[in-house]
């Protein structure tokens, strides 16, 4: 299957996952200007999409939103996290006593930050994830890390992504932008970090 047939296929599912779930409740529109949810808040350069309804399993304390649907771009935007609390869950497995999801810790170096991140992404059957260029980041007063990372899918598509963390008070802030390497990366990648640039924790 070649990159042009994989991304089709991609676009398809999430078209005919938006199509069902519109059947029921679907997708809630997330408008232009700030949103605030606990301790964090963002501000959106444009509208997104809440596509956290299409998941049967997520992490409680995680929004994720999407432009052109869950399978061509998503942005996960987490609250405050303990260690009590997954950033991302299997989508199939869920987040059970003999599966459980992956948790941070309080304290986390950046490097920690990374690793957990990369390990979440794992659990939503991402391969070889890999992370780059970190940076060092503030928001508000706090210092975090805002890096690169790339992955591939089962059916062998390439994914790009950045992520930012922060940590405040004991507790751990992320922000998370992925998307296929082709075209759909670069075209929402402003709006991304136009968010994490917004953040404030």
């Amino acid at each position: 299957m070649n990159l042009k047939s994989k991304l089709k296929t991609v676009a398809v599912i999430g078209v005919s996952v938006a199509v069902l779930a519109a059947c029921g409740s679907g997708p809630r529109l997330v408008p232009a200007g700030k949103l605030t949810f606990g301790n964090a808040s963002v501000t959106f350069s444009r509208d997104w999409s809440d596509i956290g309804v299409l998941s049967y399993h997520k992490a409680k304390k995680v929004r994720i939103l999407s432009i052109d649907g869950p399978g061509l771009n998503r942005l996960y935007i987490s609250d405050g996290l303990t260690s009590d609390d997954p950033l991302m869950v299997s989508p199939t497995a869920g987040d059970r006593k003999n599966a459980p999801a992956p948790r941070g810790k309080k304290d986390m170096s950046l490097s920690e930050q990374m690793e957990f991140v990369a390990t979440s992404l794992n659990v939503l059957e991402y391969q070889k994830v890999e992370t780059d260029n970190p940076k060092p980041v503030t928001v508000g007063d706090s210092r975090g890390v805002r890096f690169d990372f790339t992955a591939k899918t089962s059916d062998g598509l390439d994914i790009k992504g950045v992520a930012q963390a922060v940590s405040k008070g004991g507790l751990n802030y992320y922000i998370v932008y992925l998307a296929p390497a082709e075209h759909y990366f670069d075209a929402s990648l402003k709006d991304a970090l136009a968010v994490m640039d917004g953040a404030k924790v």
